[in-house]
């Protein structure tokens, strides 16, 4: 849903030429970017432009050229963005001298003086970013909220804990629904990070610095006569609700990127998944265990997705019972443990064929800091810039710069795929081998690259219809993954065994992401649900109604065999209804400003949906209590009465009718309840 035309959103550039510096502003009510200025770091050496060498405006485009040193300039382009609500701002450094220059970084702050974002409205200066909801320095990862919050009181960089968070920086004023949003176009080399703090300068909104930063490769180096093309930002000035903030932003890349993210195409719009981890199943599978729910996931699911999880590997040595990629070397022989799988992973593909499902299996390339590879090949274990390896409680990671790592990292994926026949792999454990901050390729590249290769090179020989799930340090919706091919990522923490504790901890990490994502992108994962036999059914029902308001992927976990009756049907019924990816909004503001567990959640359903073709409705509310004493909540349904209709609701588990009092929708819930409703 893109923005509609707005005039007061409309972004004009000017050039300041002695200064060196643009402003990136609406004319009309003066708000923007004053004073940008692009620099250059290496170490604690900074190059800035002193004065505008060059202008030219044509068609709509405004071109720049500034000069940082003597024969070391950049070329900026300013266009109107492809969807038409901002600012596109590309650029390219050139070296035009005789000698090579080295940087470790480069980026836009408001030049001293300058007065930098402006938004001219009266209240408290906010911001919101992804990592709003984490901080996450691995190991150490926590909740963390409000995702709207005032500036920090003490200078912060967001962005810089991996390649994980929504590459956007939003800055508004509380109670007021209007952003300049300043965010990646592109992630080809570098990563987006941001600097806020609070004011030096009396007219100043906040102190305020756009960075991007290679991560494996400390500098980059431009050679004598060589240009090098820059990671390209949007600017965007938008008037939204907390809950589509984003959709500026989205609608942009759509429009640059369109069918090439995953989601556009992926399976996961009209399939489930069952994955045999979690709910106290963990490892303790077996081939019988594992047939007798695949029979069953084919029932309730009627197609979609079986996923084999870790487990499936032999238990006598450490590499393999934790489930590393020593398992796989030097050859495929001994990875799966055939005690517990006498048929070995054709058996599971054959079943899972057999029942109408489609196979996929647990895969991560983390070594044991005891096992063969690192005993056989120390050269190919990633390491710091003092040469020590890498390590992450106990596991290694591999150094993709290095040929002979890609061709060990292929024949395992190809084995996979082609040997055994899976359709989907689920990536774990994984993404510390590029968030390492410290971390140096010995052949050179990014993380970013090298990231790019790892996952495209799974999409590859998975093809465009296979599923591939990105798990361990992405719920924080970072789109441009789905670029590489991934369906769906990882937006809240494990579920475990799934008490109550454990789902609102899990929930707590995706309030920005999943309004950001879907069919556009790609699907968000907030873990299974389902659940164990001996879970409350209100408890589980609360979970599995967040999980298909979200619009993600739909994934079920637990012992099958084991549910009632009650469980079965509920697991049917939302299998039934799978039709994912479409527009997920949070009608209750608080939860952006406060404990981001929102109370009320609406998923309208689109003209075209399988939902609203094949049951007639117009949309799905959900009221949630999360407290520990009983709440009274409400929503008004206005936005759904279109001229002359009169809305009709009913229970989504049970089809009862649900009774509205003008146009309102009202439940008295007992704590950890919910209630979910269809609208017709």
């Amino acid at each position: 849903m893109s923005p509609k035309p707005d005039p007061t959103t409309t972004l004009r550039v000017q050039l300041n030429p002695h200064a060196g510096t643009f402003d990136l502003c609406n004319t009309t009510t003066g708000d923007g970017w004053y004073g940008l200025q692009f620099f250059l770091r290496c170490g604690n050496k900074e190059f800035r432009p002193q004065r505008l060498k060059s202008s030219h405006h044509q068609q709509g485009k405004t071109t720049w050229q500034v000069e940082l040193a003597a024969g070391l300039q950049v070329y900026f382009e300013a266009a109107p963005s492809p969807a038409g609500s901002g600012i596109l701002l590309s650029s390219r450094l050139v070296n035009r001298s005789r000698r090579a220059f080295q940087f470790t970084s480069y980026g836009l702050a408001a030049a001293h003086g300058a007065k930098g974002p402006q938004l001219h409205q009266t209240g408290l200066p906010v911001f919101a970013h992804a990592e709003n909801l984490r901080f996450e320095e691995l190991p150490v990862s926590r909740q963390t909220y409000p995702f709207i919050r005032p500036l920090p009181e003490v200078g912060r960089w967001f962005g810089r804990q991996g390649i994980g968070p929504i590459p956007v920086m939003a800055l508004g004023r509380l109670d007021q629904d209007r952003w300049l949003i300043d965010g990646a176009a592109s992630q080809d080399n570098a990563t987006a990070s941001w600097h806020l703090a609070l004011p030096s300068q009396s007219d100043r909104m906040l102190d305020y610095c756009s960075e991007y930063v290679w991560n494996g490769q400390s500098r980059e180096t431009l050679a004598a006569g060589q240009n090098m093309t820059l990671e390209s930002c949007l600017y965007l000035i938008a008037n939204a609700p907390p809950d589509q903030l984003y959709e500026p932003y989205l609608a942009e890349l759509t429009a640059i990127y369109g069918r090439r993210f995953a989601g556009t195409t992926s399976r996961l719009a009209t399939e489930p998944v069952y994955c045999t981890w979690n709910y106290g199943i963990y490892t303790n599978i077996t081939e019988e265990a594992c047939l007798q729910r695949i029979k069953l996931a084919g029932q309730l699911q009627n197609g979609g997705i079986f996923q084999l999880d870790h487990g499936y590997q032999p238990p006598h040595t450490p590499h393999s019972s934790w489930g590393y990629l020593d398992a796989y070397y030097p050859d495929t022989t001994h990875t799966w443990d055939t005690a517990r799988f006498p048929g070995g992973p054709r058996r599971i593909v054959r079943e899972s064929r057999r029942h109408g499902l489609t196979p996929a299996i647990w895969w991560t390339p983390r070594m044991d800091i005891n096992g063969p590879v690192a005993a056989d090949h120390p050269d190919w274990i990633a390491v710091n810039r003092h040469g020590q390896p890498i390590e992450h409680v106990g596991d290694l990671y591999l150094d993709y710069s290095v040929p002979a790592v890609r061709d060990f990292i292929q024949r395992t994926i190809r084995t996979i795929v082609h040997d055994w026949g899976f359709a989907g792999i689920k990536l774990d454990f994984f993404s510390w081998a590029f968030d390492a901050p410290d971390l140096v390729y010995r052949r050179g590249g990014t993380s970013v690259q090298w990231r790019r290769w790892l996952l495209g090179m799974i999409r590859r020989e998975l093809g465009p219809r296979g599923y591939f799930l990105y798990c361990v340090s992405c719920p924080l919706g970072n789109p441009f993954l789905a670029l590489d091919g991934c369906d769906s990522f990882r937006a809240g923490t494990d579920i475990d065994r799934g008490h109550w504790t454990t789902h609102v901890a899990n929930c707590s990490w995706f309030l920005a992401s999943f309004p950001a994502c879907g069919r556009r992108t790609w699907f968000t994962n907030m873990d299974s649900f389902m659940g164990a036999p001996d879970f409350p059914a209100h408890e589980r029902r609360f979970r599995c109604a967040m999980g298909y308001l979200t619009s993600g992927m739909m994934e079920f976990s637990g012992p099958l065999e084991q549910l009632d009756q009650g469980a079965l049907r509920d697991y049917r019924r939302l299998c039934q209804r799978c039709d994912q990816g479409g527009n997920a909004l949070v009608p209750d503001r608080q939860s952006f400003f406060g404990r981001p567990l929102p109370a009320i959640l609406l998923r309208p359903h689109a003209a075209n949906s399988l939902t609203r073709r094949r049951f007639g409705l117009q949309a799905t509310v959900g009221l949630f209590n999360w407290q520990t004493r009983p709440q009274a909540l409400s929503v008004a349904l206005d936005t759904l009465n279109r001229k002359g209709s009169r809305l009709r609701a009913q229970d989504f588990w049970t089809n009862r009718p649900v009774a509205l009092a003008n146009g309102v929708l009202t439940a008295h819930l007992p704590p950890r309840h919910h209630l979910l409703v269809d609208i017709l």
